[in-house]
């Protein structure tokens, strides 16, 4: 027999041997667990830990696709003013649980550890499926108990005081380079940040810097590229209502990639949202409008011959957010106009979509187009060639857009709730 014959002939024996061994491992009590198990499909994309919650939550089967769950279970998110999030999770009763529904809370503050955060994540989606749960066989293996060790009367009020005062300070700097005999480059960035949230207000001041520097050797002499920017940004918001809130911003900063030796840009911001702030996490549609005054300080000349100028204009913005059980949609559109000459304008828009087409189809498309005709800065003898290919200097355009876009589809089994973390879950 032929040689290559019989490997593969010897493969087809040993994967036999492990597939059949592996098909026992399912045992008739297993079996039945499962069938008397509550089934759920959690939709929560980024903010848990799927293989910590399996392994800590047993008592239930893991469904692929939502239409076989008999609870839905939707995670949303949102960021404090403390740097935490606060999570809204949503359940929803399928089949012989229709029209069961219920709705958490909770706030993981922004000092927690990733551990803490899943712990957290678990105990919630715990506490959210017992009604369920309930009315299963499997209730009468559950027992419920109540840590009691952290008495009240030992809380004492000095230590819940947030001395403070909601203001949040965060310093971030970091880096990176790489290189060889005839090239090395350099990347760096740098932020002091601080940021105070209240039902009532939200302040934010910034200082940030970035800097990327290219080396080109050739011989005894070196070729030197830099691009840097740096700014101060700032704004304040205040809420009128559940729909209404004002704003004013102030930005001063400047990059040798825009032309811009000093740039100044302030104005005042009003926005409505058509639905309440309190269901923000779910669904947002809003409609921003801001008018503003730019001082520029060009380092070189412009295409319009100008070294400095008072630019005033005004944005307009609608933005639109949801999340259902179907998927998510995200879309923004957006144009921003020069009131001296109104031919100076720029249109942008943003949009991204998430869909369950079918059972264990899902479909993902997201992207951006612009319109530019507001290039008031760019230099009047135009870039370098060097510029041009190490991209160090904004050039002109009429456009620019990007885009992307993703199918998964998958199918088998729609009971498995074995967690198998060896070797990363695959060689």
């Amino acid at each position: 027999m032929n040689p290559l014959k019989n490997r593969i002939a010897a493969c087809c024996v040993f994967f036999s041997f492990f597939f059949t061994l592996s098909s026992f491992g399912q045992d008739a009590d297993t079996l039945k667990l499962r069938e008397n198990a509550l089934n759920i499909f959690l939709d929560c994309d980024w903010d848990c830990d799927m293989t910590y919650i399996r392994q800590n939550m047993t008592m239930v089967n893991y469904m692929r696709d939502q239409k076989d769950a008999d609870v839905y279970i939707m995670v949303v998110s949102q960021r404090t003013g403390s740097g935490g999030d606060e999570y809204q999770l949503r359940f929803e009763g399928q089949g012989k649980f229709d029209g069961q529904s219920g709705e958490i809370k909770y706030t993981n503050p922004g000092t927690n550890t990733n551990d803490e955060n899943r712990i957290a994540m678990v105990k919630h989606l715990q506490a959210g499926l017992l009604p369920y749960i309930s009315q299963t066989p499997l209730f009468d293996k559950m027992t419920i108990q109540f840590d009691d060790s952290a008495k009240a009367e030992e809380v004492k009020p000095e230590e819940v005081e947030d001395k403070w005062n909601n203001w949040l300070y965060s310093i971030n700097v970091g880096g990176w380079m790489s290189g060889q005999a005839s090239f090395r480059q350099f990347n760096g960035w740098s932020s002091v940040n601080a940021r105070r949230v209240t039902e009532t207000w939200k302040l934010s001041f910034s200082l940030s810097g970035n800097t990327n520097r290219q080396v080109f050797v050739n011989g005894d002499s070196e070729d030197v590229y830099t691009r840097e920017g740096y700014g101060f940004y700032s704004y304040v918001i205040r809420a009128i209502n559940d729909h209404w809130s004002v704003g004013v911003n102030q930005d001063l900063f400047t990059s040798t990639f825009s032309n811009l030796e000093l740039a100044n840009d302030f104005g005042p911001a009003l926005e409505y949202n058509l639905f309440p702030y309190q269901e923000s996490a779910v669904k947002q549609m809003r409609f921003i409008y801001r008018p503003y005054h730019r001082y520029h300080i060009y380092e070189d000349t412009t295409i319009y011959n100008k070294k400095k100028e008072h630019l005033f204009g005004h944005r307009f913005e609608i933005a639109y957010e949801t999340q259902a059980k179907w998927g998510s949609v995200d879309a923004a559109i957006s144009t921003n106009q020069y009131f001296h000459d109104p031919s100076l304008y720029n249109v942008e828009l943003d949009a991204g979509i998430n869909i369950r087409i079918v059972k264990g189809l899902n479909v993902r498309l997201s992207g951006n187009v612009a319109l530019i005709r507001d290039q008031v800065a760019l230099k009047k003898f135009g870039a370098s060639d060097e510029e041009v290919l190490l991209q160090q200097r904004e050039l002109a355009t009429n456009y620019s857009y990007w885009g992307n876009f993703g199918i998964n589809y998958t199918f088998g089994s729609i009971y498995n709730n074995v967690v198998f973390p060896r070797f990363g879950g695959g060689l």
